[in-house]
Protein backbone atom coordinates (compact mmCIF):
# COMPACT_ATOMS: atom_id res chain seq x y z
CA UNK A 1 0.00 0.00 0.00
CA UNK A 2 3.25 2.13 0.94
CA UNK A 3 4.53 1.82 -2.55
CA UNK A 4 1.42 2.42 -4.12
CA UNK A 5 0.74 5.49 -2.48
CA UNK A 6 4.47 6.75 -3.12
CA UNK A 7 3.89 6.07 -6.95
CA UNK A 8 0.65 8.50 -7.10
CA UNK A 9 2.43 11.18 -4.52
CA UNK A 10 5.52 11.32 -5.77
CA UNK A 11 4.82 11.72 -9.29
CA UNK A 12 2.14 14.00 -8.92
CA UNK A 13 3.65 16.21 -6.32
CA UNK A 14 7.00 16.69 -8.40
CA UNK A 15 5.81 16.57 -11.74
CA UNK A 16 8.26 19.57 -11.08
CA UNK A 17 5.19 20.78 -12.45
CA UNK A 18 3.72 20.03 -8.81
CA UNK A 19 4.66 23.02 -7.69
CA UNK A 20 6.75 22.18 -8.79
CA UNK A 21 10.68 21.75 -8.40
CA UNK A 22 12.50 18.90 -9.37
CA UNK A 23 13.79 17.40 -12.68
CA UNK A 24 10.98 14.31 -11.94
CA UNK A 25 10.75 11.63 -15.59
CA UNK A 26 7.62 11.59 -18.10
CA UNK A 27 8.00 8.94 -20.25
CA UNK A 28 11.55 8.63 -19.57
CA UNK A 29 11.92 12.59 -20.39
CA UNK A 30 12.52 15.34 -17.42
CA UNK A 31 9.20 17.55 -16.99
CA UNK A 32 9.73 20.90 -16.23
CA UNK A 33 5.54 21.82 -15.34
CA UNK A 34 5.96 24.25 -12.53
CA UNK A 35 3.37 25.97 -10.15
CA UNK A 36 2.25 26.04 -6.25
CA UNK A 37 1.20 25.62 -7.58
CA UNK A 38 0.56 23.23 -9.99
CA UNK A 39 1.17 19.85 -10.56
CA UNK A 40 -0.10 18.36 -13.74
CA UNK A 41 0.30 14.55 -14.81
CA UNK A 42 -2.65 13.02 -15.91
CA UNK A 43 -1.42 10.02 -15.67
CA UNK A 44 -1.71 9.73 -12.65
CA UNK A 45 -4.71 8.47 -11.61
CA UNK A 46 -6.10 7.31 -15.65
CA UNK A 47 -4.41 6.66 -19.21
CA UNK A 48 -3.41 9.50 -21.08
CA UNK A 49 -4.57 10.30 -24.70
CA UNK A 50 -1.54 9.04 -26.68
CA UNK A 51 -0.77 8.47 -30.08
CA UNK A 52 2.30 7.26 -31.41
CA UNK A 53 4.58 7.04 -34.83
CA UNK A 54 6.39 4.32 -36.14
CA UNK A 55 9.84 6.19 -35.09
CA UNK A 56 8.82 6.45 -31.47
CA UNK A 57 7.55 9.63 -31.21
CA UNK A 58 4.44 10.25 -29.34
CA UNK A 59 1.89 13.29 -29.17
CA UNK A 60 -0.11 13.05 -25.55
CA UNK A 61 -3.01 15.37 -25.10
CA UNK A 62 -3.97 16.49 -21.53
CA UNK A 63 -6.26 18.66 -19.65
CA UNK A 64 -8.52 19.64 -16.41
CA UNK A 65 -11.62 21.01 -15.06
CA UNK A 66 -11.35 22.90 -11.87
CA UNK A 67 -14.20 24.26 -10.56
CA UNK A 68 -15.30 25.08 -6.89
CA UNK A 69 -17.53 26.78 -4.22
CA UNK A 70 -15.32 29.51 -2.54
CA UNK A 71 -16.13 31.58 0.54
CA UNK A 72 -14.65 34.01 2.24
CA UNK A 73 -15.99 35.76 5.53
CA UNK A 74 -14.07 38.85 6.19
CA UNK A 75 -15.60 39.55 9.89
CA UNK A 76 -18.60 41.26 8.52
CA UNK A 77 -20.03 40.12 5.65
CA UNK A 78 -19.78 36.33 3.55
CA UNK A 79 -18.46 36.34 -0.06
CA UNK A 80 -19.67 33.37 -2.05
CA UNK A 81 -20.40 31.67 -5.67
CA UNK A 82 -18.44 29.48 -8.11
CA UNK A 83 -15.06 30.32 -9.07
CA UNK A 84 -12.31 28.13 -11.61
CA UNK A 85 -9.73 27.15 -8.31
CA UNK A 86 -6.77 29.12 -9.15
CA UNK A 87 -4.55 27.18 -6.94
CA UNK A 88 -4.69 24.73 -10.03
CA UNK A 89 -6.31 26.62 -13.00
CA UNK A 90 -8.85 24.30 -15.84
CA UNK A 91 -6.32 23.84 -18.93
CA UNK A 92 -5.72 21.95 -22.13
CA UNK A 93 -2.49 21.20 -22.90
CA UNK A 94 -0.40 18.79 -25.54
CA UNK A 95 3.07 17.27 -25.67
CA UNK A 96 5.27 15.68 -28.49
CA UNK A 97 8.41 13.95 -27.72
CA UNK A 98 9.91 12.60 -30.96
CA UNK A 99 14.18 10.68 -30.18
CA UNK A 100 16.60 11.95 -32.47
CA UNK A 101 19.02 9.07 -32.43
CA UNK A 102 20.46 9.88 -28.85
CA UNK A 103 18.62 13.34 -28.03
CA UNK A 104 15.08 13.89 -27.74
CA UNK A 105 13.24 16.26 -29.35
CA UNK A 106 10.15 17.96 -26.88
CA UNK A 107 7.37 20.24 -27.45
CA UNK A 108 4.88 21.21 -25.58
CA UNK A 109 2.03 24.10 -25.57
CA UNK A 110 -0.70 24.40 -22.46
CA UNK A 111 -3.10 27.13 -21.84
CA UNK A 112 -5.58 28.36 -18.94
CA UNK A 113 -9.60 28.45 -19.87
CA UNK A 114 -9.57 31.56 -18.70
CA UNK A 115 -12.32 31.04 -16.48
CA UNK A 116 -13.78 33.02 -13.36
CA UNK A 117 -10.34 32.78 -10.98
CA UNK A 118 -10.97 32.47 -7.51
CA UNK A 119 -7.74 34.83 -7.51
CA UNK A 120 -10.22 37.70 -8.91
CA UNK A 121 -12.83 37.54 -6.75
CA UNK A 122 -13.28 40.19 -3.81
CA UNK A 123 -15.82 41.71 -2.20
CA UNK A 124 -16.40 44.05 -4.80
CA UNK A 125 -20.22 44.01 -6.24
CA UNK A 126 -19.30 43.37 -9.48
CA UNK A 127 -17.32 40.36 -10.82
CA UNK A 128 -15.25 39.14 -13.56
CA UNK A 129 -16.50 37.95 -16.53
CA UNK A 130 -17.09 33.47 -16.47
CA UNK A 131 -14.99 33.99 -19.36
CA UNK A 132 -12.10 36.10 -20.02
CA UNK A 133 -9.10 34.64 -22.17
CA UNK A 134 -6.64 36.37 -22.61
CA UNK A 135 -2.96 35.78 -23.86
CA UNK A 136 -1.67 35.59 -20.10
CA UNK A 137 -3.68 32.69 -19.86
CA UNK A 138 -1.19 30.81 -22.41
CA UNK A 139 1.07 28.89 -20.18
CA UNK A 140 3.38 26.41 -21.86
CA UNK A 141 4.58 27.12 -25.64
CA UNK A 142 8.26 26.02 -25.82
CA UNK A 143 10.52 23.03 -27.68
CA UNK A 144 13.18 21.50 -25.44
CA UNK A 145 16.08 19.10 -26.39
CA UNK A 146 17.50 16.33 -24.49
CA UNK A 147 20.58 15.55 -24.79
CA UNK A 148 23.71 13.52 -22.46
CA UNK A 149 24.29 16.73 -21.62
CA UNK A 150 21.51 18.38 -20.38
CA UNK A 151 18.67 19.89 -21.36
CA UNK A 152 17.88 23.05 -23.04
CA UNK A 153 14.39 24.20 -23.36
CA UNK A 154 13.21 27.52 -25.38
CA UNK A 155 9.81 29.39 -25.03
CA UNK A 156 7.27 30.51 -22.71
CA UNK A 157 7.92 28.04 -19.40
CA UNK A 158 8.82 27.47 -16.18
CA UNK A 159 12.03 29.68 -15.30
CA UNK A 160 14.87 28.12 -13.28
CA UNK A 161 13.49 28.68 -9.94
CA UNK A 162 9.67 28.23 -10.88
CA UNK A 163 8.43 25.81 -7.85
CA UNK A 164 12.03 25.88 -5.77
CA UNK A 165 9.61 27.00 -2.72
CA UNK A 166 6.12 24.90 -3.60
CA UNK A 167 7.18 21.39 -3.02
CA UNK A 168 4.61 19.53 -1.49
CA UNK A 169 3.87 15.55 -1.32
CA UNK A 170 0.62 16.01 0.27
CA UNK A 171 -1.40 16.26 -2.78
CA UNK A 172 -3.73 18.72 -0.93
CA UNK A 173 -2.26 21.79 -2.67
CA UNK A 174 -5.48 22.64 -4.57
CA UNK A 175 -7.24 22.90 -1.69
CA UNK A 176 -4.76 25.22 -0.03
CA UNK A 177 -1.37 26.15 -1.50
CA UNK A 178 1.48 27.62 0.80
CA UNK A 179 0.76 30.90 -1.37
CA UNK A 180 -2.98 31.88 -0.68
CA UNK A 181 -2.44 34.26 -3.56
CA UNK A 182 -4.05 32.37 -6.32
CA UNK A 183 -7.14 31.17 -3.92
CA UNK A 184 -8.17 34.57 -2.35
CA UNK A 185 -5.90 37.17 -3.20
CA UNK A 186 -8.41 39.88 -4.04
CA UNK A 187 -10.25 39.61 -0.82
CA UNK A 188 -9.54 42.50 1.26
CA UNK A 189 -9.15 42.77 4.95
CA UNK A 190 -11.65 44.85 7.45
CA UNK A 191 -10.49 47.12 10.25
CA UNK A 192 -12.31 46.95 13.91
CA UNK A 193 -15.00 49.30 12.53
CA UNK A 194 -15.79 46.55 9.80
CA UNK A 195 -15.02 49.06 7.20
CA UNK A 196 -12.80 47.39 4.15
CA UNK A 197 -9.11 48.49 4.13
CA UNK A 198 -6.52 48.19 1.44
CA UNK A 199 -4.71 45.56 2.45
CA UNK A 200 -5.15 42.37 0.03
CA UNK A 201 -4.89 38.82 1.12
CA UNK A 202 -2.26 38.35 -2.20
CA UNK A 203 -0.28 41.79 -1.06
CA UNK A 204 0.59 39.92 2.69
CA UNK A 205 1.22 36.46 1.03
CA UNK A 206 3.85 35.60 -1.19
CA UNK A 207 6.44 32.58 -1.23
CA UNK A 208 8.52 34.76 -3.81
CA UNK A 209 8.62 31.71 -6.10
CA UNK A 210 9.73 31.84 -9.68
CA UNK A 211 7.02 31.80 -12.33
CA UNK A 212 6.74 31.06 -16.45
CA UNK A 213 8.16 33.29 -18.71
CA UNK A 214 9.46 33.39 -22.07
CA UNK A 215 13.01 32.44 -21.78
CA UNK A 216 16.07 30.18 -22.90
CA UNK A 217 16.66 27.49 -19.82
CA UNK A 218 19.34 24.75 -19.23
CA UNK A 219 19.16 22.24 -16.56
CA UNK A 220 22.37 19.62 -16.11
CA UNK A 221 22.14 15.90 -16.10
CA UNK A 222 20.55 14.56 -12.79
CA UNK A 223 23.74 13.22 -11.08
CA UNK A 224 23.57 11.52 -8.18
CA UNK A 225 19.75 12.89 -7.99
CA UNK A 226 21.14 16.65 -8.12
CA UNK A 227 20.33 19.17 -10.88
CA UNK A 228 21.45 22.28 -11.78
CA UNK A 229 19.30 24.92 -13.76
CA UNK A 230 19.60 28.49 -14.80
CA UNK A 231 17.37 30.59 -17.21
CA UNK A 232 17.18 34.11 -18.79
CA UNK A 233 13.72 35.17 -19.74
CA UNK A 234 11.08 38.23 -19.91
CA UNK A 235 7.38 38.70 -19.76
CA UNK A 236 6.32 38.72 -22.81
CA UNK A 237 2.88 38.33 -22.13
CA UNK A 238 2.56 41.66 -20.29
CA UNK A 239 3.89 44.57 -22.70
CA UNK A 240 4.54 46.79 -19.71
CA UNK A 241 6.51 44.66 -17.94
CA UNK A 242 10.21 45.06 -19.19
CA UNK A 243 12.42 43.44 -16.58
CA UNK A 244 14.51 40.40 -17.52
CA UNK A 245 14.36 37.67 -15.22
CA UNK A 246 17.77 35.89 -14.28
CA UNK A 247 17.18 32.38 -12.16
CA UNK A 248 19.36 29.69 -10.80
CA UNK A 249 18.42 26.49 -8.94
CA UNK A 250 19.69 23.50 -7.54
CA UNK A 251 17.56 20.51 -7.05
CA UNK A 252 18.04 16.93 -5.30
CA UNK A 253 15.46 14.01 -4.83
CA UNK A 254 15.96 11.09 -3.48
CA UNK A 255 15.63 8.42 -1.02
CA UNK A 256 17.07 7.51 2.48
CA UNK A 257 15.73 4.07 3.96
CA UNK A 258 11.60 4.24 4.05
CA UNK A 259 11.99 7.79 3.37
CA UNK A 260 11.37 10.02 -0.14
CA UNK A 261 12.59 13.19 -0.07
CA UNK A 262 12.81 16.20 -2.36
CA UNK A 263 14.52 19.29 -1.77
CA UNK A 264 14.99 22.84 -3.92
CA UNK A 265 16.62 26.18 -3.48
CA UNK A 266 17.07 28.88 -6.17
CA UNK A 267 18.07 32.64 -6.63
CA UNK A 268 16.75 35.23 -8.44
CA UNK A 269 17.42 38.55 -10.01
CA UNK A 270 14.68 40.67 -11.65
CA UNK A 271 16.31 43.70 -13.21
CA UNK A 272 14.18 46.72 -14.06
CA UNK A 273 15.64 48.98 -16.46
CA UNK A 274 12.77 51.57 -15.25
CA UNK A 275 13.01 50.85 -11.70
CA UNK A 276 14.84 49.15 -8.42
CA UNK A 277 16.25 45.76 -9.12
CA UNK A 278 15.08 42.53 -6.88
CA UNK A 279 16.75 40.07 -5.39
CA UNK A 280 14.71 37.16 -4.45
CA UNK A 281 15.77 33.05 -2.78
CA UNK A 282 13.78 30.64 -2.10
CA UNK A 283 13.91 27.04 -0.76
CA UNK A 284 11.80 24.09 0.17
CA UNK A 285 11.68 20.64 1.04
CA UNK A 286 9.39 17.79 1.29
CA UNK A 287 9.80 14.36 2.68
CA UNK A 288 7.62 11.15 2.45
CA UNK A 289 7.34 8.19 4.71
CA UNK A 290 6.53 5.44 2.23
CA UNK A 291 5.48 2.59 4.67
CA UNK A 292 2.66 5.32 6.53
CA UNK A 293 1.97 7.76 3.68
CA UNK A 294 2.89 10.14 6.39
CA UNK A 295 4.75 13.30 4.78
CA UNK A 296 6.15 16.75 5.89
CA UNK A 297 6.73 19.80 3.85
CA UNK A 298 9.13 23.10 5.22
CA UNK A 299 9.62 26.25 2.77
CA UNK A 300 11.37 29.55 3.56
CA UNK A 301 12.01 32.72 1.16
CA UNK A 302 13.04 36.69 0.73
CA UNK A 303 13.09 39.43 -0.99
CA UNK A 304 16.45 40.49 -0.24
CA UNK A 305 15.95 43.35 2.07
CA UNK A 306 12.18 43.31 2.20
CA UNK A 307 9.11 40.65 2.99
CA UNK A 308 10.22 36.52 3.76
CA UNK A 309 8.00 33.92 4.60
CA UNK A 310 8.36 30.35 6.57
CA UNK A 311 6.22 27.87 5.85
CA UNK A 312 4.82 24.19 7.61
CA UNK A 313 2.45 21.44 6.19
CA UNK A 314 2.04 18.15 7.49
CA UNK A 315 -0.04 15.75 5.68
CA UNK A 316 -1.05 12.11 5.71
CA UNK A 317 -1.93 10.08 2.84
CA UNK A 318 -3.38 6.72 2.84
CA UNK A 319 -5.95 4.59 0.67
CA UNK A 320 -8.71 4.07 3.23
CA UNK A 321 -11.41 3.82 0.78
CA UNK A 322 -11.12 1.33 -2.49
CA UNK A 323 -12.03 4.39 -4.82
CA UNK A 324 -8.54 6.22 -4.28
CA UNK A 325 -6.24 7.53 -2.31
CA UNK A 326 -7.27 9.93 0.91
CA UNK A 327 -5.12 12.98 1.23
CA UNK A 328 -5.18 15.14 4.65
CA UNK A 329 -2.79 17.67 5.82
CA UNK A 330 -2.73 20.86 8.33
CA UNK A 331 -0.44 23.50 7.48
CA UNK A 332 1.15 27.05 9.36
CA UNK A 333 2.29 30.30 6.82
CA UNK A 334 4.07 33.43 8.64
CA UNK A 335 5.03 36.03 6.49
CA UNK A 336 6.85 39.21 7.62
CA UNK A 337 7.35 42.96 6.79
CA UNK A 338 4.85 42.67 3.90
CA UNK A 339 3.11 46.11 2.35
CA UNK A 340 5.17 47.81 5.67
CA UNK A 341 7.75 47.50 8.17
CA UNK A 342 7.22 45.40 11.10
CA UNK A 343 3.91 43.97 9.69
CA UNK A 344 2.84 40.65 10.40
CA UNK A 345 0.81 37.67 8.37
CA UNK A 346 -0.16 34.26 9.76
CA UNK A 347 -2.38 31.45 8.21
CA UNK A 348 -3.57 28.00 9.57
CA UNK A 349 -5.55 25.61 7.90
CA UNK A 350 -7.32 22.08 7.22
CA UNK A 351 -7.74 20.17 3.82
CA UNK A 352 -8.73 17.33 2.76
CA UNK A 353 -8.73 15.68 -0.85
CA UNK A 354 -10.16 12.56 -1.88
CA UNK A 355 -9.33 10.82 -5.06
CA UNK A 356 -11.88 8.62 -7.31
CA UNK A 357 -9.74 6.46 -9.82
CA UNK A 358 -12.19 5.38 -11.71
CA UNK A 359 -13.51 8.56 -12.87
CA UNK A 360 -9.85 10.62 -12.68
CA UNK A 361 -11.63 13.21 -10.15
CA UNK A 362 -10.20 14.58 -7.02
CA UNK A 363 -13.11 16.19 -4.31
CA UNK A 364 -11.25 18.35 -1.87
CA UNK A 365 -12.43 21.04 0.64
CA UNK A 366 -9.92 23.57 2.43
CA UNK A 367 -10.45 26.39 5.19
CA UNK A 368 -7.46 28.44 5.72
CA UNK A 369 -7.76 31.34 8.75
CA UNK A 370 -5.82 34.79 7.43
CA UNK A 371 -4.58 37.15 10.10
CA UNK A 372 -2.83 40.49 9.79
CA UNK A 373 -1.06 43.28 11.69
CA UNK A 374 0.80 45.91 11.29
CA UNK A 375 2.22 49.25 13.01
CA UNK A 376 0.12 51.54 11.59
CA UNK A 377 -2.29 51.51 14.29
CA UNK A 378 -5.06 49.71 12.34
CA UNK A 379 -6.74 46.88 13.96
CA UNK A 380 -7.54 43.96 11.67
CA UNK A 381 -10.26 41.32 11.71
CA UNK A 382 -9.42 37.59 10.92
CA UNK A 383 -11.03 36.41 7.68
CA UNK A 384 -11.87 32.85 6.95
CA UNK A 385 -11.63 30.99 3.32
CA UNK A 386 -13.23 28.06 2.02
CA UNK A 387 -12.72 26.09 -0.90
CA UNK A 388 -15.06 22.92 -1.97
CA UNK A 389 -14.70 21.52 -5.52
CA UNK A 390 -13.78 18.45 -7.87
CA UNK A 391 -10.89 18.41 -10.36
CA UNK A 392 -11.90 16.44 -13.06
CA UNK A 393 -8.54 15.53 -15.31
CA UNK A 394 -7.72 13.33 -18.69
Amino acid sequence: MGNAIRGTGLACALALGAAGASAQSIGGQPDHEIESSAIVEPQVHAPRLTFTNTSGGEVTFYGQFNPAFQSFDDGVSTTSGLVDNGNWNSRLGFRITQPLNETTLRLRFETGLGLRSSAAISQEARRPDWVDWQRTSLRWFEAALDTRYGTVSVGQGSTASDGAAGLDDSFTFHAGAADSSDGFSSFRFRDEAGALTDITVGAVNETFDGARRFRIRYDTPSIGGVVLSTSYGRNVLVGSDKRHFYDVALRWSGDLGDFAVQTAASYGLDDDPRGDNQRRAAGSMTVFHIPTGLNLTLSASSRMNGPEHQYVRAGWRRDFFDVGTTSLSVDYYRGRNFVSDGARTENYGLYAVQSFDAVSLDAYIGWRRFTYSDRSGVSYRNADGVLIGARWFF
